[in-house]
Formats: structure tokens, C-alpha cells, sequence
């Protein structure tokens, strides 16, 4: 083995550096350009802990600049509610009947169609 060189966990192949066009770090915030350690054997993607860290930070500012609203939980019978801006409603194709899925995530919730 070659000192400084990544080599794969699963096939313990000579990993390359490449370029990921795009990769989620955090489900539903996707990165475009990210630098990444690529095994041209399996396809496994290994990041150092560096290029970990840089991901960590443009995910945050990515997220504290995305387009997104602030609202106040409500209450309708015996639920909480949270209601939805037309705006993004219109942009996200909802309306009445449609079923989304709501999930809990690092640092909050996501809501997607079914």
C-alpha cells in the first residue's frame, strides 16, 4: 500500500479524487461540485473528514438562505396544524387531498407528496 493514498473499505482498491456533480449531505439540501474519494472499482464514495466538514458548513449556509416561510403551529380539533402559503403550495403543487408524508429530520421536519 501506497502512504497517502485512500483505498476503499469494500474492495480495498486505489480510491481517485473526483468531483460529485451533486450529493445531499443532509437529505433535501443538495450540493453541486463536491470533491470526493471515488473507488473506480465498486463505486464506493469515501470523504475525509475535511471535505465532511466543508460539506457541514455549505449545507448551513445553504439552508439558512433557501427559499422557505415562518409560521406558527395552530390547532384544528384535536391536531396541530401548520398551513401552507399559497405561494409555496403553488410551487410545490399542492392543494386540498393531496397526502404528503412528513418526516422528522436533523433539526426540524420535512413534508413530501406520496
Amino acid at each position: 500500500m501506497k502512504e497517502g493514498v485512500v483505498y476503499c473499505a469494500k474492495c480495498d482498491s486505489e480510491m481517485r479524487l473526483t468531483v460529485l456533480p451533486s450529493y445531499e449531505y443532509i437529505e433535501g439540501q443538495a450540493l453541486s461540485n463536491v470533491p470526493a474519494y471515488k473507488c473506480h472499482k465498486c463505486g464506493s464514495i469515501f470523504f475525509t473528514e475535511q471535505q465532511a466538514a466543508d460539506m457541514a458548513q455549505r449545507t448551513k449556509k445553504l439552508v439558512e438562505s433557501t427559499f422557505g416561510f415562518h409560521r406558527k403551529i395552530t390547532v384544528t380539533g384535536r391536531s396541530l396544524a401548520v398551513t401552507i402559503p399559497q405561494e409555496l403550495a403553488s410551487h410545490m403543487k399542492l392543494s386540498k387531498g393531496v397526502t404528503v408524508k412528513i418526516i422528522p429530520s436533523t433539526g426540524g421536519l420535512m413534508i413530501r407528496k406520496v
